[in-house]
């Protein structure tokens, strides 16, 4: 009975994110029910002390609530957040993101249209800009080459989430949450399981690259086209706006610099990320308005902050969850029928990104739980395999419909669900579910697991 009112309020957190309810009041509703009718049927908690109480944060022995779940995770990540975002506006009012994706698409050339979107898309996020900065540096140029190579419009959202949405969220030394989340929780470096992870991260690209082909070549058969729209024009005309640029290997400068500081010293994330606001800020000296950079770097700050505390809030529905007694059943079952961590890790954390429609808010929740159940009997070489699947699974249900960043895409793009989420789900779903099977079985094979 527990376990099936732990479900029940999981399917009510994912029901209200659907219906447009904020991810904050969504994950509280959710956890009233969830104490609620663990009182009323199991016992537990009292509402107030699961929902309020901070008592935990001081004393590790108390129980622990909603508000410590969620002020844990918003302290210990905060300032992977805010840099990272900082970074990202940096890149996003120079002009930086736009060069590197220019030289990028320029160079390929309108005939090479979707290996060039790709590697734009690729490079751009593995160099730590978010997937919301990339798309709208990408966004107009797409738009000019799919008018150019008379590609239907329906596929912008798929072909954004195959370069930027996909394998460089995950793969060993990428900057994204995703990746340094597990690492930092595991005590493992960026890069960790690095061959197995390599291998897999060729093949969902490979992958990725055929489906979009495949897409291409369907809807072309089927007389589908580019249709321009109003908004489309909007977009062109900033496109050939005279703003100057900074160079492109100068562009990728700071993106180099926080990729090494990242893997090759111990530095952490946070550091890292900071030398390469700093970079950024040196690099693109000539490109800022100075009498606005303050306001530039609170942007970045309140962005960063924003989508912290979304992702704690659900994270704070995850220590609910934690606190009533039929998680202790759960918890037997997945230790006991199922005993391999990086199974169940896997499980564990693709299905709670698919109910946050978050991959970093699965990640939240699955990893203290698998952390403090699994790791104490792990090699470091089976951590290591660990914090890689964890990596990898957090991109996989995370982009089901309800996920912000899909409803973001598709509707800025003047697309609908019904005309392009089957295509974009592939991409940033099925796709990457193929891959996690595969990169648990190169663990074994390199003894990661």
């Amino acid at each position: 009975m527990g376990i099936f009112f732990i479900i029940l309020s999981l399917l009510l957190l994912v029901f209200l994110v659907f219906r447009g309810v904020p991810v904050f009041f969504s994950a509280v509703i959710s956890g009233i029910f969830c104490l609620l009718t663990a009182q009323l049927f199991t016992g537990g908690t009292d509402i107030l002390t699961g929902m309020t109480s901070v008592a935990r944060l001081s004393d590790p022995s108390a129980p622990t609530s909603y508000v410590f779940g969620l002020a844990n995770y918003f302290g210990t990540n905060f300032w992977v957040f805010v840099l990272g975002a900082m970074f990202g506006k940096l890149y996003e009012v120079t002009g930086a993101a736009n060069a590197i994706a220019n030289g990028i698409i320029n160079k390929f050339g309108e005939k090479a249209v979707i290996p060039a979107i790709l590697l734009a898309g690729a490079v751009l996020t593995y160099g730590g800009v978010s997937v919301f900065v990339c798309f709208f540096a990408l966004y107009p140029l797409m738009l000019t080459m799919f008018k150019k190579a008379d590609i239907t419009r329906k596929l912008l959202p798929a072909f954004y989430f195959a370069g930027a949405g996909t394998f460089t969220g995950w793969m060993p030394g990428s900057p994204a949450l995703q990746n340094t989340i597990p690492a930092d929780a595991l005590g493992v470096s960026y890069s960790a399981a690095l061959v197995p992870g390599l291998i897999t991260t060729v093949i969902e690209a490979v992958l990725v690259y055929f489906w979009i082909v495949w897409c291409v070549k369907h809807h072309k058969a089927k007389g589908d086209h580019f249709e321009m729209t109003e908004a489309d024009k909007a977009e062109m005309e900033r496109l050939d706006s005279d703003k100057k640029l900074p160079h492109f290997v100068l562009s990728l400068v700071p993106m180099i610099i926080l990729l090494v500081v990242l893997n090759f010293t111990k530095a952490g994330a946070p550091l890292s990320l900071l030398v390469g606001v700093i970079c950024a800020l040196i690099c693109f000296f000539k490109f800022f308005d100075w009498s606005q950079i303050w306001n530039t770097l609170k942007t970045g700050l309140m962005g960063g902050v924003t989508s912290l505390f979304n992702t704690a809030s659900v994270v704070g529905f995850g220590e609910v969850i934690k606190s009533v007694p039929a998680f202790g059943d759960i918890i037997g079952v997945l230790t006991n029928v199922n005993g391999n961590p990086l199974i169940t890790s896997a499980i564990a954390v693709a299905c709670m990104a698919g109910v946050c429609g978050s991959g970093t808010g699965g990640e939240g929740i699955a990893l203290p739980i698998v952390k403090e159940y699994f790791v104490p009997q792990m090699s470091p070489k089976q951590i290591e395999g660990l914090a890689r699947v964890s990596a990898l699974s957090a991109l996989t249900l995370d982009s089901l419909p309800h996920c912000g960043l899909v409803v973001t895409v598709i509707d800025y793009t003047g697309n609908t669900h019904k005309s392009s989420y089957i295509q974009a789900g592939v991409t940033n779903v099925l796709i990457p579910i193929i891959c996690l099977p595969i990169l648990i079985a190169l663990c074994f094979l390199f003894g990661f697991a």
